[in-house]
């Protein structure tokens, strides 16, 4: 199976665990809002590599690395609500978008705790002596021996619950149609907004949905991190007034 070409790589919650322990903070909503930006640094990093290996393998590889890194972009969408959540207290999510973000902590637990099992497991199976000859196992003529109080009726509900049962293997799939906003594009309508004599953040977001605000307040933090604009608010939770720099005039 094709992998890029690190010492640390297993996977998204294997990268994400590694940076919340490299911070030394247990595994919170503010340590996952905290490690964001570098997981999704790391992403397009993994995203730049994955392109410049693409040339030299096959198609089957190259689904695979493309399915990796879909793994990889699913956890940093998750992120990113989570930091915008943080960012924007006042933000209503969905039951669905809670539940997404509880299942990722959760999950992130778990393999927190499994993760020093791993060694342990690698290591008792390389020490192991056990030897299986396939020739042999295939030179065996199959039978079927079950004990002898064994009744038909409870062989077939044994065989009804394992049939049953493989369907929790197979998740349902929806297609989702999502509209895509760009940072530069809304970095440059707020601009056009802001120069029109529009001075309110609650006017520049009216009749805009969810997805959108959260880009429109990126692009925002973008502007007065660059002194283009200055912003003001006079208690939490309160308008935001935007205007022009006077130090730049």
């Amino acid at each position: 199976m094709y992998q890029v070409k690190t010492e640390t790589f297993s996977g998204p919650l294997e990268k994400l665990l590694e940076m919340i322990e490299g911070k030394k903070m247990d595994i919170t909503r503010i340590s996952l809002a905290e490690v964001t930006a570098d997981f999704i640094f790391y992403v397009k990093s993994l995203e730049s590599e994955i392109n410049n290996f693409e040339g030299n393998i096959d198609e089957e590889k190259k689904t695979e690395s493309l399915r990796m890194l879909a793994d990889f972009l699913t956890v940093a969408s998750q992120l990113i609500l989570i930091k915008s959540k943080a960012l924007l207290p006042e933000l209503i999510l969905s039951q669905e978008e809670e539940s997404e973000i509880n299942n990722l902590e959760a999950r992130l637990k778990i393999y927190s705790q499994l993760k020093p099992m791993f060694a342990l497991t690698k290591k008792y199976w390389i020490q192991s002596n056990q030897l299986h000859s396939r020739t042999m196992l295939m030179s065996i003529e199959p039978f079927f021996y079950p004990p002898k109080e064994m009744k038909s009726e409870v062989l077939k509900s044994a065989l009804d619950k394992i049939l049953n049962s493989l369907g929790s293997f197979f998740l349902d799939t929806e297609k989702i149609k999502k509209q895509l906003f760009s940072l530069e594009d809304k970095i440059a309508e707020l601009t056009k907004k802001i120069k029109s004599g529009i001075s309110k953040f609650s006017q520049m977001i009216d009749n805009k949905n969810k997805e959108e605000v959260i880009v429109m307040f990126l692009a925002l933090l973008h502007l007065l991190r660059d002194n283009i604009f200055v912003a003001s608010q006079n208690d939490a939770f309160e308008e935001i007034s935007i205007e022009n720099n006077s130090n730049l005039s």
